[in-house]
């Protein structure tokens, strides 16, 4: 256990991790800022209003969790598992979630803005409404995904994968993208709102 971490955030973790094991799920509005919780599993639990700020849930396990609402602004959360995980309005501003995996989560207007999500996959997930403005999704694989009403203002899309993305409504000014997928993106929908500009790269 961290020495920086004051008792209590350090009975809140033990307290966690000691529930867990024995089938508890539900763990509400718990405070867990600025702490170390990497490689965990805590699939399926019950995590609304929790506040993860500045937590390091890298490599947890968190399928099918219920994360509504809750705060993870500058949480690091590489390799972090969010498959079928409920993120809805979830606050994940300037997070760092390379390689994440959130194929199949509700994002619904969660907020993503300027967050490092290389490489992160969001396969089949459900987008509506979220905001991604300035967030770095090169690399990402955002197939199948409903991306309706989404804001990626700014975002670096180059290199990503988008077969079969809902783009309704979308919008995608200042966005970076390769040249060949502005033009694949363009014919996917007639309905993308304002496409351009866009910076080729």
């Amino acid at each position: 256990m961290n020495a920086h971490l004051t008792r209590s955030q350090q009975l809140a973790i033990e307290r966690l991790i000691e529930s867990y094991a024995t089938g508890h799920r539900y763990f509400e509005r718990i405070d867990l800022r600025e702490t170390q919780l990497c490689q965990l599993n805590l699939s399926e639990s019950r995590l609304r209003w929790a506040d993860f700020t500045g937590t390091d849930l890298s490599h947890t396990q968190l399928n099918h969790a219920d994360m509504s609402g809750a705060m993870m602004w500058r949480s690091r959360l590489h390799n972090t598992q969010f498959r079928w995980a409920n993120l809805h309005q979830t606050v994940m501003i300037r997070c760092d979630a390379e390689g994440a995996n959130f194929s199949g989560a509700s994002l619904h207007r969660t907020d993503l803005r300027l967050s490092n999500l290389r490489l992160a996959s969001f396969a089949g997930a459900n987008l509506r409404g979220a905001k991604l403005c300035y967030s770095d999704l090169s690399g990402a694989d955002l197939t199948g995904a409903d991306l309706t009403g989404a804001d990626l203002t700014g975002a670096n899309l180059t290199g990503a994968h988008i077969e079969a993305v809902c783009w309704r409504s979308t919008t995608l000014q200042r966005a970076q993208v390769d040249a060949s997928w502005a033009l694949k993106a363009a014919d996917k929908s007639s309905r993308l709102v304002q496409p351009l500009p866009l910076t080729p790269v």
